[in-house]
């Protein structure tokens, strides 16, 4: 079961992509009940949303939990994903950044399957708003934090910056 859950947790339970590399047969052999594929997604999810993990880990482990998520009846875990980027007080603002598209598609996701309401889609909103000011204003004084081994050109340029965010908060506002 070790292996099963390897295979799992690498390609956030995707059996396409699993059959893509050729490990799909391995996989279906484990016979795994899909209570124990929900045990994995909600371990690993709550093991991310507890660490204080950084930079490219950190962007690859919210790749796979807003994978994970997806799956996931929820609301709680999915609120809690959703707003991690905005949240997480250990990252970095380059991190950060990189992550938002990929809580910005959880978002999109909620609103089409889980119809979420104008009062939620508001909140996120208003924190993203909160968010885009402040990088802003740390991106004008040339004070953005990042990682040090994930430094990207671009984010060091406000008015990028600026466009960046401002694209999100356009999108999520007629989505919502």
């Amino acid at each position: 079961m070790e292996r099963a859950k390897e295979l799992f947790l690498e390609y956030c339970g995707n059996q396409y992509f699993m059959d893509l590399d050729g490990v799909g047969h391995e996989y279906a052999a484990y016979h795994v009940p899909k209570e124990t594929e929900e045990l994995w997604a909600q371990e690993y999810i709550s093991g991310f949303l507890e660490s204080e993990t950084q930079g490219k880990e950190a962007l690859r482990a919210y790749s796979a939990v807003t994978e994970l998520a997806r799956k996931d009846r929820r609301a709680d875990v999915w609120e809690k994903c959703l707003y991690y980027p905005l949240r997480a007080g250990h990252l970095d603002d380059v991190t950060i950044l990189f992550m938002l598209p990929g809580s910005f598609r959880m978002a999109e996701r909620a609103a089409e399957k889980r119809g979420i309401s104008r009062q939620d889609a508001g909140a996120y909103l208003q924190e993203l708003n909160e968010y885009s000011r402040q990088v802003r204003e740390r991106a004008d004084q040339g004070t953005l934090t990042r990682a040090a081994d994930y430094v990207m050109q671009e984010f060091s340029d406000p008015v990028y910056v600026a466009g960046y965010l401002n694209d999100l908060k356009m999108k999520w506002t007629r989505l919502s």
